[in-house]
């Protein structure tokens, strides 16, 4: 009796994998119905890979599909990724020397560079399969391309000139005006509230190291070390700072510890220090993890990019009226 309801089990165990593992083969595939199978935007980036250090022309929305799926969660509302589609064109039309860009200084046969420290992070649509789950990789690049589809031309003016499209991933609460984080005063990358990015893992973070470790990292070695906070912004992050006497900007601070953001207090005994930070990033422009919020509220990503950018308009490049 024992046997059968065994050999019972497990007929009804394959009976379910037979009919359900071709179901989420098919929808895993199948993806959102009707999305361009072809790269929109057709206007051709030379884009150089810092990992293989070779050029790749490309046209400009096969650049885009693959800055998406490196620089955002998939995962995310589909009106937050059309927000970092747009971010993401708006950034490599400044880029590009056809349009009287720069291009990037540090690749001069180059409109633009795949290392994320520099321009923008990328990935092929290879690399960016093996990333995601097996049975979501066809919805997920469905999801990427419909996004940059449907926002096709759409970039991000101020007085009708393109905006450096600067964005992080979660501010903590607020954003920052660009010369409270960097040195220039630009009118559209104004601090504004956010409430919107309370769901992000990168949220907090604590970190720990011995005094020397901290002192070294700031370069000013030995056993001593005394930081005092000379200014920061209203919502708390750090403008400048004192470290044994010698003045630091705040991002210059964050980034010589290694810490997620500039919105930071410590505790400190004889030999420890314990950094405790709020945010992931440089908080100004768009807050990543906000625009998902905003998205989840039922915000259009043209809502979410007025709410971060300040006076700035969302329109198409003359090439696509």
């Amino acid at each position: 009796m024992r046997a059968l309801k065994i050999a019972g089990v497990m007929l009804a165990t394959m009976f379910v994998l037979i009919l359900l593992v071709p179901a989420l083969i098919v929808r895993g595939c199948g993806g959102y119905r009707d999305v361009p199978r072809v790269p929109v935007d057709p206007e051709m980036v030379q884009v150089w890979n810092h990992q293989t250090g070779e050029l790749m022309p490309m046209p400009l929305g096969e650049y885009l599909l693959g800055v998406v799926a490196a620089e955002m969660p998939v995962s995310f509302h589909i009106e937050a990724l059309k927000a970092q589609a747009v971010v993401a064109r708006t950034y490599a039309i400044n880029k590009l020397r056809s349009r009287g860009g720069a291009g990037c200084d540090q690749h001069p046969e180059a409109d633009i560079c795949t290392d994320h420290t520099h321009c923008q992070a990328w990935l092929s649509r290879e690399d960016a399969m093996q990333r995601w789950p097996l049975f979501r990789q066809g919805t997920y690049w469905d999801k990427i391309t419909l996004a940059v589809s449907e926002t096709r031309g759409s970039i991000i003016t101020h007085q009708g000139a393109p905006i450096d499209a600067v964005f992080h991933s979660t501010c903590g609460g607020s954003t920052e005006n660009s010369e409270d984080v960097w040195t220039n005063t630009i009118p559209y990358l104004r601090a504004v509230e956010c409430g919107y990015c309370n769901h992000s893992p990168r949220l907090t973070e604590t970190v720990s190291m011995t005094v020397s470790e901290a002192a070294e990292k700031l370069g000013v070695g030995g056993s001593s070390l005394e930081i005092n906070v000379e200014r920061r912004t209203e919502s708390g992050r750090i403008i400048s700072v004192s470290v044994n006497g010698q003045a630091m900007r705040g991002l210059d601070f964050r980034t010589a510890l290694g810490l997620r953001s500039s919105l930071v207090t410590w505790l400190r005994d004889q030999n420890r220090i314990v950094f405790t930070t709020t945010g992931y990033g440089h908080a100004v422009g768009l807050c990543q993890y906000g625009a998902d919020g905003m998205a989840d509220l039922g915000f259009e990503f043209t809502d979410i990019l007025q709410h971060y950018y300040t006076d700035i308009q969302v329109q198409r490049l003359s090439s696509e009226e």
